[in-house]
């Protein structure tokens, strides 16, 4: 977990009137300033936060010579550098893809201009834009950060991190190839998922119409070329594809388009909704931009629940998909896809129960069965699935508080119209580790309370539920509500902490715990010692503040750098070696 202070327009310059984007882009084209913005973005894509440096910022606007031999470009250096001297040059940055990709907007909404700027204007004019976007962001920060002392009463560096990346971890800590791999075996399996049932038979048709195809093998290997540059690219730098010129050209086209911004569209930029929905841009005729590469990435998976709930929509009542929200969460996210990865990971290693076969059961009394349970011995793991989504508006990033609202009615509590308060994810798990504890399971009696030791385990559908610190927050209002039942006399000593894992951690390592390679409950044992170092035992204040970091490092990260030292990957190759006859099939035929 990396973060750098942002320079931003007022740490540079006393102004009491700002200049405007306007004031500081007048003479730059809008056709060079978005070929220069996406040339940031495919940079801050391409180069992983911890490596990026001031002196490569630069590079990136002024060009690899550029403090060498252009003026302007030394002066900036040296001025952010006089600013920075009690934090150290490599504390800083002056590139940020959340002020960035804000700064695409504005330039693809600007009407034209000529270009009449030089290239080391054009360069200037870029890097003092720069500065101007990333003011209102820094005060974002600081406002999120004054909340935060209020709202949270977690350490201060899971606090300290949890406000200076809710609002864009999933920007800046983005692992495209990896992302790529995990949201191509998602989509595949959802869309054998839809295949499997008739009644979904016409939404899946009115997708393939809509996007020109005749099967959803077709659309993948489609949109498979779209990112297939992605994969393969040898040089941060804007990515861009060209459609190959022939007989196809037009349908090829017309395919990419679905997913460009179209000319005079205006964007919805609340959490960058336009840009993720569609995150191409036409520079000419059949050469299509990535905005932002990982955008495009997410749109493989997580952007088709959007877009069957809009089709769905626009279909005949008779042949709508009822609930759509509930079919794709309960009935795939987590009856299809968790299910199948937790059956991999658990049977035949001990006692693992699906929640749908608890439900079927009907041995629990009330509701709020575990979506998943596994026990081999003394040691049992319970697993709460949410397929949950916070408001765009909460995690924009100007209210910090209406986040922490929204985040508590997912994972603690809600009020309901009633004045009630209605268990959610950190509740409803504590409720399960009661039933085992107090032997009110009746799947499940062959162990000793006294001795059983107990994972609450919850698992989230998106990967910005991995942001640092958030586990710290929920697994705190689990701790209280554990601590009010001990009051009463329950037996809590072996009830380890709550731990928030992401499907996307589970899809790409559950080979290895099928294998064996690894054991869930030995890795959370790890990661238990992981987050709680024991500072005592350091040799100097680096060492000591990387322990201190570790408080609020997410799970995900935590295991991909835990099987990176034993020698795996975080990819499940047996599941890619098996889609790709898949979505192969019928290749030939068209």
């Amino acid at each position: 977990m990396t973060r750098r202070l942002i320079v931003g327009f007022n740490d540079l310059f006393d102004s009491a009137t700002p200049p405007t984007l306007a004031d500081l882009l007048r003479g730059v084209s809008r056709f060079w300033l978005l070929r220069c913005v996406t040339q940031l973005l495919g940079y801050q894509n391409r180069v992983p936060a911890a490596e990026r440096t001031l002196k490569m910022d630069f590079e990136r606007i002024f060009g690899e010579r550029g403090l060498v031999e252009k003026p302007f470009a030394q002066r900036a250096y040296a001025h952010v550098l006089s600013f920075g001297q009690q934090y150290g040059k490599d504390a800083l940055n002056v590139l940020h893809p959340k002020p960035l990709l804000q700064l695409f907007e504005y330039a693809f909404e600007r009407p034209d201009e000529p270009h009449t700027v030089s290239d080391e204007e054009l360069e200037a004019s870029l890097f003092l834009a720069c500065l101007l976007v990333n003011t209102p962001y820094i005060d974002q920060q600081s406002a999120a950060s004054a909340a935060a002392k209020q709202l949270l009463p977690t350490p201060t560096v899971p606090r300290f991190a949890l406000t200076s990346m809710f609002s864009d971890f999933e920007l800046i800590n983005q692992q495209p190839v990896q992302v790529l791999w995990a949201q191509l075996i998602k989509s595949a399996r959802f869309f054998e998922f839809l295949e499997s049932d008739e009644r979904f038979s016409p939404l899946l048709q009115s997708f393939l119409t809509y996007y020109g195809c005749t099967t959803w093998q077709e659309y993948t290997r489609q949109i498979a070329g779209l990112v297939k540059p992605v994969i393969y690219a040898d040089k941060p730098g804007r990515i861009s594809v060209a459609v190959a010129p022939g007989p196809e050209f037009e349908a090829s086209r017309a395919f990419l388009n679905h997913f460009a911004l179209q000319p005079g569209q205006e964007l919805d930029k609340e959490d960058f909704t336009s840009l993720r929905e569609t995150p191409l841009y036409e520079e000419e005729p059949g050469v299509f931009v990535l905005i932002y590469p990982v955008l495009v990435v997410e749109m493989l998976h997580k952007g088709l629940y959007f877009q069957f709930n809009r089709l769905n929509k626009l279909l005949p009542e008779a042949e709508q998909v009822s609930d759509w929200r509930s079919v794709y969460c309960d009935f795939f996210s987590e009856q299809h896809l968790l299910y199948g990865l937790l059956d991999a990971a658990f049977q035949g290693r001990g006692l693992a129960l699906t929640g749908t076969v608890i439900k079927e059961s009907k041995t629990l009394k009330g509701q709020g069965e575990p979506d998943y349970y596994f026990r081999n011995g003394q040691r049992a793991i319970l697993f709460e699935s949410k397929d949950v989504l916070v408001p765009k508006n909460a995690k924009a990033g100007t209210d910090f508080t209406a986040y922490f609202e929204e985040v508590r009615k997912r994972f603690d509590y809600e009020t309901n119209k009633k004045g009630r308060l209605v268990d959610k994810a950190a509740r409803q798990l504590l409720r399960n580790v009661a039933r085992l504890l107090e032997k009110e399971f009746p799947l499940d009696t062959d162990y000793d309370p006294a001795e059983l030791v107990i994972y609450p385990v919850l698992v989230l559908h998106d990967r910005l539920y991995n942001v640092p610190g958030l586990n710290v927050l929920v697994n705190d209002w689990f701790q209280e509500q554990l601590a009010l039942r001990a009051e009463k006399g329950l037996p809590v000593h072996n009830v380890r902490p709550l731990v928030m894992v992401d499907v996307d951690t589970v899809l790409a390592f559950h080979e290895h715990f099928r294998d064996q390679q690894l054991a869930f409950e030995d890795v959370l044992e790890e990661y238990y010692s992981y987050i709680h170092p024991d500072l005592s035992v350091v040799k100097n204040d680096a060492e000591a503040e990387k322990l201190m970091m570790q408080q609020a490092h997410p799970f995900a990260l935590f295991l991909e750098n835990y099987a990176s030292e034993r020698g795996m990957a975080p990819l499940p190759m047996q599941s890619l070696y098996g889609l790709l006859p898949i979505i192969n099939k019928g290749a030939t035929d068209e």
